[in-house]
């Protein structure tokens, strides 16, 4: 073999392999890229689903809330009543105790 020719075959085998190296990267390069946006598609489709459920969460619980608020105002306006209640007992007893006094110890 002469010299011309391994030279011929040292660039025929360089083309070869950066032609390879080129190709093995761009394949890799591509999948790389279809894995991420099989990800990014999947996370978007978990955020939505959350994003719904915590809607749906939302409404229960904002349901819940109101049904606590109404409880607590039927109990404050019990509980009002109860101390107006106590407070007229109160004022009857005040003037029975008055009047008490005043036949025990007249002025």
């Amino acid at each position: 073999m002469t010299e011309p020719q391994v030279w011929t075959l040292i660039g025929v085998f360089a083309a070869a392999l950066v032609g390879m190296i080129t190709f093995t990267t761009q394949i890799m390069w591509r999948s790389i890229n279809a894995q991420f946006d099989s990800f990014r598609r999947e996370m978007r489709s978990e955020f939505a689903a959350a994003r719904s459920e915590l809607a749906a969460h939302r409404s229960e619980t904002a349901a819940q809330f109101g049904s606590v608020r109404s409880e607590m105002e039927a109990h404050r306006s019990e509980t009002a009543a109860q101390l107006e209640s106590l407070r007229v007992q109160v004022s009857h007893l005040d003037r029975d105790v008055e009047a008490l006094s005043r036949r025990v110890f007249p002025k």
